[in-house]
């Protein structure tokens, strides 16, 4: 027996497209060597640095990435605004904020590669990443807020 399941991305979509914020993802780009020092082959392969410490383009550290920001429609909920996660144990502590997106909005080699997310003016980091629905059509980050107690 095969259990057909409703389309429901594009009405999520829509939902998301109407009430959602926009989260920046800064996602790690590719390192690439510094051309001053690998022109001048100054580079020490035992400590993946440059040997000199004074270049103006990468201060010794050889490798140089230019990270990547990407705007996403997103539902964004935080912790203190909605209903706790209450579990058998008590309430569960889920992170500041929880962020859903489409499926198809960040490649999948990229998600890896994510550094922190802005939303809101507030700068979060990503612990958790849970795919959701079946067929699976949107991603879930937990994130907590940088220097927050």
């Amino acid at each position: 027996m095969t259990i057909s399941y409703p389309s429901t991305k594009s009405i999520k979509d829509e939902i998301r497209n109407a009430i959602g914020d926009t989260a920046t993802f800064l996602i790690r780009g590719d390192a690439t060597a510094c051309s001053l020092c690998s022109g001048a082959n100054l580079y020490d392969p035992v400590n993946e640095v440059s040997l000199d410490i004074t270049c103006s383009s990468c201060a010794g550290m050889y490798w140089l990435t230019s990270d990547i920001s990407s705007g996403v429609v997103a539902h964004v909920r935080w912790n203190t605004q909605d209903v706790p996660n209450r579990g058998v144990g008590g309430a569960n502590f889920d992170g500041d904020a929880t962020i859903t997106i489409d499926i198809n909005a960040i490649s999948s080699e990229n998600i890896v590669k994510i550094k922190e997310v802005y939303v809101d003016s507030r700068k979060l980091e990503v612990y958790r990443v849970v795919y959701k629905g079946h067929p699976r059509d949107r991603i879930r980050f937990q994130c907590k807020e940088y220097n927050k107690q």
